[in-house]
């Protein structure tokens, strides 16, 4: 047991004194390019490290705590090695939000071996803060002693209107209109003229179907006439065709329709005869426009 102690210390004792020998070979030096700075204003700070070139050398990156500094940015030179002595820099840019009139700030460098990784830090370095604003001792308790009235009144400020901002919205809203214009331009233009085509086909219908059904309850001749020319107007407009200028021996030559033509004639005969039947009649002429409607819609659809 005593035997394994001694070879224990003996082993102690040797790395102890290979590491006293490391660190003396060992060599890291810091500090800031100059003796003061403002706050938020970039400084910067050198790091070097002269080592064995047996041993690697770790410099602190972007996740170290350079408090209280923030880490900016870092310039790293190449590794130079003469004689077995390896030298490394580095300059680090930091700024500082901190109002301590002297701040202070070391930073480490890990040696790494076969067996373990050890920190050797540099001598701190300070550096003084420069006031901005500078108030003399009398002119403190003079603000001491001012008579200072509130205002709690609300003051309307004027939202500034960015006109560059307004051009790009614009800019984008036009490009984005031209790019939907020419790969769904005409879908929506079909879109409009079946929805503007149904409405005309909802209103016909509805001023139609009341006429019918009056001529029903009480028959017209005048209602009759009236309820035809409605008709007559819906599908001039629908087909461009002029059925309100046309006799019935003339829509039915340029039409071609037999249930259109049979209709007309017994409307006609009731009109400018001694007939009274004539709801069968009418509500053909209704299913004949609501026949051609839907086929324009499937036209307006596949073109």
């Amino acid at each position: 047991m005593r035997l394994n102690m001694r070879r224990f210390g003996f082993v102690l004792l040797g790395c102890l004194m290979n590491l006293v020998a490391l660190a003396q070979e060992i060599k890291v030096t810091s500090g800031f390019v100059k003796d003061s700075v403002a706050i938020g204003e970039p400084v910067s700070y050198f790091l070097t490290a002269r080592y064995p070139e047996s041993v690697m050398a770790l410099f602190p990156d972007s996740t170290y705590k350079f408090a209280p500094f923030e880490f900016s940015g870092k310039e790293f030179f190449p590794t130079k090695t003469t004689n077995g002595i390896s030298y490394d820099s580095a300059v680090y840019t930091l700024s500082t939000f901190e109002i301590d009139p002297t701040q202070y700030l070391s930073l480490p460098v890990y040696v790494t071996t076969a067996r373990d990784c050890t920190a050797f830090e540099s001598d701190r370095d300070s550096i003084f803060l420069i006031e901005q604003i500078k108030i003399p001792a009398g002119d403190t308790l003079a603000l001491k002693n001012l008579q200072l009235k509130s205002n709690t009144l609300y003051e309307r400020v004027m939202m500034q209107f960015n006109t560059f901002i307004l051009m790009i919205v614009l800019g984008v809203l036009l490009v984005a209109a031209i790019v939907v214009w020419i790969f769904f331009g005409k879908k929506i233009i079909r879109h409009f003229r079946v929805k503007r085509l149904e409405k005309k086909y909802k209103s016909f219908a509805e001023q139609y179907s009341k006429q019918v059904e009056e001529i029903t309850k009480a028959f017209s001749r005048e209602k009759t006439e009236h309820a035809l020319s409605t008709w007559k107007k819906y599908l001039e407009q629908l087909e461009r065709k002029p059925y309100t200028k046309l006799t019935t021996r003339e829509v039915v030559k340029i039409d071609g329709d037999k249930i259109l033509a049979e209709s007309l004639s017994a409307i006609d005969k009731v009109i400018y005869g001694n007939q009274t039947a004539v709801t069968e009649p009418l509500q053909a002429l209704q299913e004949i426009a609501h026949k051609r409607f839907t086929t324009k819609i499937e036209q307006i659809r596949h073109e």
